[in-house]
């Protein structure tokens, strides 16, 4: 028997994704886990970010932000990033985090995390006390060990960190069970 749990925002997992906003010279960085891509043509990333949100108002006056895709083990740093508010610290500094130049966009990427996303606000939506920003991926880097001589991303060497809602925990990837578009074919009608 289920049991009913009403209206949640309890979904999971979802990746715990460091998020940059601004310049070299001025930048901030936030945890984004209401995050997921919207399109395949043209790539596109949707972040939903709470309206009072220093961050906003940065990758607002740029346009421009990057998505950051950190290993399970910046767990503690990935948190402290959703704690603070670049308002009163350097959270890059506070954390550890460091800014590297991106080849397209102003925001930089972080080069503790092996997987980056410039991207180029095309719209955004207001939902109540969030904002969703679409954001164009414009350019994307990888750390040459966690991709594959297939040129895929390795996920098991990756290792990215995922954010379970509500019950708030961090979590890292299990096992891999079987290939996309491919695993269902097994099934007989």
């Amino acid at each position: 028997m289920k049991k009913t749990l009403g209206a949640t925002d309890t979904f999971f997992p979802v990746p715990a994704a460091l998020v940059a906003g601004g310049t070299m010279a001025e930048h901030n960085v936030i945890t984004v886990a209401w995050i997921g891509i919207v399109s395949s043509s043209p790539p596109t990333v949707g972040i939903s970010l709470r309206k009072t949100r220093h961050s906003l108002g940065i990758i607002r006056q740029c346009g421009e932000f990057t998505v950051n895709i950190p290993p399970a083990r910046l767990f503690a740093e990935v948190d402290y990033c959703g704690l603070v508010s670049g308002r009163d610290v350097d959270k890059f500094e506070a954390a550890g985090l460091t800014p590297t130049e991106s080849s397209v966009v102003a925001a930089p990427i972080i080069d503790e995390c092996p997987y980056n996303m410039e991207c180029r606000v095309t719209g955004e939506h207001e939902i109540g006390e969030w904002v969703l920003l679409l954001g164009e991926i414009v350019e994307t880097h990888a750390d040459a060990e966690v991709v594959g001589a297939d040129s895929r991303i390795d996920i098991a060497k990756l290792n990215p960190l995922v954010y379970c809602a509500a019950i708030r925990e961090y979590w890292e990837l299990g096992r891999k069970l079987g290939d996309g578009f491919n695993a269902g074919r097994s099934i007989h009608q």
